[in-house]
């Protein structure tokens, strides 16, 4: 696994887990298990935002396999700063905090 720190990995479930690296793609640049092996890499998981209950705040998070690369940058907030909290670095980025 790559240093990105991320909140995610410490509340996902094996099976979530394993569902997430089932296809063996990166859910956003579409790179392969075999081209990342290739460079000495692995997919990682990390959770994205499926929805999130108004009234509650409650957010309903689903499992995505990434690249380091993606992973890297699903981290990113508005100023380019990593955050733990992928869901705070979007809205940083989408301006929404």
């Amino acid at each position: 696994m790559s240093d990105t720190k991320c909140n995610y990995q410490r509340a996902v479930t094996r099976e979530e887990f394993s569902a997430a690296l089932s296809e063996a793609v990166c859910g956003h640049c579409g790179v392969t298990t075999r081209e990342l092996l290739l460079k000495g890499e692995l997919l990682e998981v990390c959770g994205e935002e499926f929805s999130s209950d108004i009234v509650s705040g409650q957010r309903v998070l689903t499992p995505i396999a990434l690249c380091p690369a993606c992973h890297k940058i699903h981290h990113l907030d508005g100023r380019r700063q990593h955050n733990p909290c992928q869901i705070e670095a979007r809205r940083s980025r989408e301006w929404l905090t």
